[in-house]
């Protein structure tokens, strides 16, 4: 009995050591437990260098982590996209461009967009003043015998054999001697004065009391002689032809019924020369006295859709290129010539002094102020007919550029600059050299 009790007390206090030793495993292992929590904790908020308080705030506007990484802009976007190297090299080498180039944004200011043409000085045909012959007749002796001939008021410019003439002054003579009657003396000499006499000549008839072989013939104005007008072409002088010979040995076919002139009234160049026949009222030429001229201004394709009637222009001569000359444009006009269609200008310019000449150069500025979008000459690219800039459309990881090409419509150019009318913006940037972002060899697509 003594002996089975006391093996129970012996079996209920090792099971009772073995209850401690369990519980104390337990309890260690909890404590451990807690102390790596505690120092993993600790570790967190050492490496985020964040107080709990400001990672409650954070927390509390939502700009965790993730957050940041959805609230992205496009360029932000577009910048971690071209980040990836691997993904613009895949792209086509005819149109992507990774280089350390630098980029220019364009800029919007005003532009005096300048211009020049060419042209020339030419008569102003509205000055034009006709010299007619009065009498049908001969031309014995001519004086004036080039086209741009300088001639003065009062000069002698042929010597004409008339008949008809020669009739008249024959008449007055014997009204002067036979007849007292002044009035009729006075009609002769008024008839003599409106075919063309001068009191001189008439004086001198009257002296002499006979009448010359030759009448001279002597010009009304000052200036040059043109022997083509641009408002009387050569052919209507040639329509009155045949009349000028009709009166002077006009022959008759027998049993024809036609008549033929003894000689040419006019040469190819609508010059006369002399033994030719005149008729009554023929002109013989023109004379313009070049007190105001015109310059014939050309200007290329690319211009001339800029110039418009009334827009000021500096003129400069080659004979005087120090004076410019300051006018606008008084006409634009069609001109289709030798199978060639152009536009030309006309200004109107002083000439009072006489030192511009027929025919010299003339140079043309025209300039024109403009607001717009500019960027330099260096940053166009031109293909043929179509004209490209190269957009930077982000960034490597070394920090370089990322270019494609893009089209760009341009319209004004100066020495440095050109004027971008359609294909970017200002806010965007370019490469400053596009020529060097792609060799002669290469097939650039846009």
């Amino acid at each position: 009995m003594f002996n089975l009790l006391d093996h129970i007390r012996f079996w209920v206090s090792g099971y009772k050591r073995h209850l401690q030793s369990i519980a104390f495993v337990f309890l260690l292992a909890a404590c451990n437990s807690n102390n790596v929590n505690e120092t993993d904790n600790k570790h967190s908020s050492n490496h985020s260098g964040m107080p709990e308080m400001e990672a409650e705030a954070n927390e509390h506007n939502g700009s965790t982590d993730s957050g940041n990484h959805n609230s992205h802009t496009g360029s932000e976007k577009l910048a971690d996209t071209a980040s990836d190297t691997s993904n613009w090299n895949a792209l086509s080498t005819n149109r992507t461009v990774i280089s350390a180039q630098q980029g220019i944004s364009p800029t919007l200011s005003n532009m005096d967009f300048t211009f020049t043409g060419n042209g020339y000085i030419a008569f102003d045909y509205r000055r034009n003043k006709k010299v007619a012959i009065r009498v049908a007749g001969r031309i014995e002796r001519l004086f004036v015998k080039f086209n741009y001939q300088y001639v003065y008021k009062g000069e002698r410019i042929m010597e004409l054999y008339s008949p008809e003439l020669n009739t008249y002054i024959e008449e007055y003579l014997f009204v002067k001697q036979q007849s007292d009657d002044t009035t009729l003396q006075m009609k002769a000499k008024q008839k003599l004065l409106l075919l063309g006499l001068t009191a001189s000549q008439i004086k001198q008839i009257e002296l002499t009391k006979q009448s010359a072989l030759a009448i001279p013939i002597y010009s009304p104005y000052d200036g040059y002689v043109l022997f083509n007008s641009s408002e009387s072409p050569a052919s209507a002088d040639m329509q009155g032809a045949p009349s000028a010979a009709a009166g002077m040995g006009t022959q008759m076919s027998v049993g024809t019924g036609q008549t033929s002139t003894p000689a040419a009234t006019r040469l190819e160049d609508n010059s006369i020369r002399e033994g030719m026949y005149v008729s009554q009222g023929q002109t013989l030429f023109w004379i313009n006295d070049f007190k105001q001229a015109w310059g014939i201004i050309a200007f290329t394709k690319e211009t001339e859709k800029y110039v418009k009637k009334g827009i000021p222009v500096e003129v400069r001569s080659e004979l005087m290129p120090e004076k410019p000359i300051y006018t606008s444009i008084q006409l634009i006009e069609q001109v289709y010539q030798k199978g060639q269609k152009f536009t030309q200008a006309r200004v109107f310019l002083s000439n009072s002094t006489g030192m511009l000449k027929q025919n010299s150069l003339l140079t043309a500025t025209i300039t024109l102020r403009t607001k717009t979008l500019m960027v330099p000459a260096s940053s166009v690219y031109y293909l043929g007919k179509i004209s490209i800039v190269w957009v930077r459309m982000g960034l490597t990881k070394g920090g370089n550029n990322v270019f494609q090409s893009r089209v760009v419509k341009t319209r004004h150019r100066t020495k440095d600059e050109i004027e971008i009318v359609e294909g970017i913006k200002q806010n965007e940037t370019i490469a400053k050299d596009a020529g060097y972002l792609a060799d002669s060899e290469t097939i650039i697509t846009y």
